[in-house]
C-alpha cells in the first residue's frame, strides 16, 4: 500500500455521516444463529453466519514491519481445521500483495481441504498456477478478471451470492495496475458482508455503483482503517455502499492515536470478534 497517500487520507474529523437507509432491508435471522466476525491479522477475517464460514485474506507472510501478522497459533488452527476454522466454505482474496496473499499457503490449504472454494483476482490466480499441483485444485478456483469501471461481477457458489467490483488500490493512480477487488457476499440470501481490500478512499471510484448497492444494505463491511474518521470514507461506506456497520482493518500494530481517539470501530488484536447482528 502507499503510505504517503494513506497519511494524506487520515484527515481526522468528528463529523458523523448517518448511514443511508436500505431500499431493501436485510432479512434478520433468529437470534440464536451465529453471526460473528473474528479478526486474524492485518485484513484477515473469519466470518461466521449460521452454519457457513468464509475467510478473507487469511494467508500472507509479509507485514512490512508495520502490520499485524496472523499469529502462528491461529495459522496452525486454520490449517488443521480446528474450531472455529472447521467447515470453511470459501476463501476470498482481495489482491495479490504480500501482506494479503501468498500462493504457497493457499495451495497447501486447498489441497488439505478439498471442499473449500477460492475466489480471487486473476493476478493472485496466476501466482497460484505456478505452484506444484495446481491442476488438483483448479476446479475449485474462481478467478475474477475486471478492469476499472467494469460492471458488477456476480456469481453464485452454493449458498453464496458473490459480487465483485474492481476499485483502485490506495494511492491511485500510482497503483492502477493492482487488481484490488471489493467483495460483497450474501450468505443464505440473508447475511451480507463486504471486504474492501486496500481500496482507495476517493468517492469518485464508487459513484457508478451506488444504485446497485442501494438495492440491498450490507450488514457489516471491513474497510481499511484510512476510511475511519475520514469524511470521504464515511460517505463511501454509508451513503454510497449502503453499509450498516463498518469495522476498520489493516490497522498498524502501533495503532495511530487519532484512530484510538476517534470512537470508530476497528480490529487491531488477533482473536477479537464481534457479533454483527448485535452492535
Amino acid at each position: 500500500m502507499n503510505y504517503r497517500i494513506v497519511t494524506l487520507l487520515l484527515t481526522w474529523s468528528l463529523l458523523v455521516i448517518p448511514a443511508a437507509k436500505a431500499d431493501q432491508p436485510v432479512p434478520v435471522d433468529s437470534d440464536d444463529e451465529d453471526h460473528r466476525a473474528i479478526y486474524l491479522g492485518n485484513e484477515a477475517v473469519l466470518v461466521v453466519a449460521g452454519e457457513t464460514k468464509i475467510l478473507f485474506d487469511p494467508f500472507f507472510h509479509n507485514n512490512y514491519g508495520i502490520y499485524q501478522l496472523v499469529p502462528e497459533k491461529i495459522r496452525a488452527d486454520i490449517f488443521a481445521g480446528k474450531p472455529p476454522f472447521d467447515g470453511v466454505t470459501a476463501v476470498f482474496v482481495s489482491h495479490a500483495h504480500g501482506d494479503h496473499f501468498t500462493a504457497d499457503d493457499m495451495m497447501r490449504y486447498l489441497k488439505d481441504w478439498p471442499k473449500v472454494r477460492l475466489v480471487a483476482p486473476s493476478q493472485a490466480v496466476r501466482s497460484l498456477q505456478t505452484e506444484p499441483g495446481y491442476q488438483e485444485v483448479e476446479s475449485r478456483v474462481t478467478g475474477v478478471s475486471l478492469k476499472l469501471g467494469d460492471p458488477v461481477w456476480q456469481q453464485r457458489l452454493g449458498n453464496l451470492e458473490i459480487e465483485a467490483i474492481r476499485i483502485p488500490h490506495s494511492g491511485w493512480p500510482e497503483r492502477a495496475s493492482v487488481e484490488n477487488i471489493v467483495f460483497r457476499v450474501l450468505i443464505d440470501d440473508k447475511s451480507s458482508v463486504s471486504h474492501l481490500g486496500d481500496a482507495d478512499a476517493n468517492p469518485g471510484h464508487y459513484h457508478q455503483y451506488r444504485d446497485h448497492w442501494r438495492q440491498q444494505a450490507t450488514e457489516v463491511a471491513f474497510p481499511p482503517y484510512w476510511f475511519k474518521g475520514n469524511p470521504a470514507g464515511k460517505d463511501i461506506l454509508h451513503n454510497q455502499m449502503n453499509v450498516k456497520r463498518a469495522i476498520g482493518i489493516h490497522v498498524p500494530v502501533v495503532v495511530p492515536p487519532q484512530l484510538q481517539d476517534s470512537g470508530e470501530e476497528y480490529f487491531s488484536k488477533p482473536g477479537e470478534e464481534i457479533n454483527f447482528r448485535n452492535p
